[in-house]
């Protein structure tokens, strides 16, 4: 094989895009990349990475202010209701910050599936944004056929996490108990920003602010609100699930399920199959 297709950890990361840390634990820990290890050192060939960034591209879908807007009003509402939210793995209540990223970020994960499927393969499905009491466990309530919705096939939940990282991870509970167990479990990773509630209130805060003493250090750099990238990382079958009490990096408190991102079913041909089960 030509040398001149091989390239180091440092020069990969770069041409994907990614930091270095993020690339390390996708190809160690979510075995996104194949890859080999000579004198200490890693290389990868260009090919993969090249298969890889042409996978994620069209796997990959951008969320507007509209779709913001959606799942901004699901998370107030659960918000105001007094839903409470706890730390995954622990008993303590998250802060308002906290609550609101993380239920904006599933739904929007949610939003993302319906438009990638409608963009990609031309299928309409329904989600569900209603307001429950319980825990809601399936996230497609309906696919379109001949003008109006149908019951799906099969269940299926849409999880979310952060870009980096590198597990699709379930709670016990939402496997072990029938009530809230799903046959498919779909993964996204949307890019929402730490700080999206000061991008849309950026021109009422400059307002409020612009008279004060260190305004001018920084109303140039106040971030605005752009489009959200999410990636569509895959999904796989509840038998896929491996039964863990912690990942790289992470112990739990009990035990998980988990399945790595790059093991996730994620090609046109796994996509076009999951369709026909839906």
């Amino acid at each position: 094989m030509n040398k001149d297709n091989l390239l180091s950890k440092k020069d990969s990361a770069k041409y994907l895009g990614l930091d270095e840390k993020t690339f390390e634990n996708y190809f160690k820990n979510a075995k996104e990349f194949p890859y080999a290890k000579t004198s200490g050192r890693f290389t990868f060939k260009k090919s993969d990475l090249e298969k890889w960034l042409e996978s994620y591209r069209w796997r990959s879908i951008k969320l507007n202010i509209r779709d913001y807007a959606l799942c901004l009003d699901f998370a107030l509402a659960q918000h105001f209701r007094g839903y409470v939210l706890s730390d995954f793995g622990t008993g303590r209540q998250r802060e308002f910050g906290q609550k609101i990223t993380n239920w904006v970020k599933g739904q929007l994960a949610e939003v993302a599936v319906k438009k990638f499927l409608k963009i990609n393969f031309g299928v309409d499905i329904q989600l569900d944004f209603r307001i429950y009491d319980e825990i809601v466990p399936q996230d497609i309530i309906g696919i379109k056929k001949n003008g109006s919705y149908r019951d799906p096939k099969v269940n299926v939940s849409i999880k979310a996490s952060k870009p980096k990282s590198a597990f699709l991870v379930l709670g016990e509970n939402e496997i072990l108990l029938t009530e809230r167990r799903s046959d498919i479990y779909i993964f996204c990773r949307p890019d929402i920003p730490d700080d999206h509630l000061l991008r849309i209130t950026r021109n009422e805060i400059i307002k409020l602010i612009k008279g004060q003493q260190h305004f001018p250090k920084y109303k140039k750099i106040i971030p605005r609100f752009d489009d959200i990238p999410c990636e569509i990382a895959g999904y796989c079958g509840i038998e896929k699930l491996r039964r863990v009490k912690e990942i790289p990096g992470q112990p739990f408190d009990g035990y998980r399920f988990v399945r790595e991102s790059g093991l996730l079913l994620k090609s046109k041909k796994d996509w076009e199959a999951l369709i026909k089960q839906l």
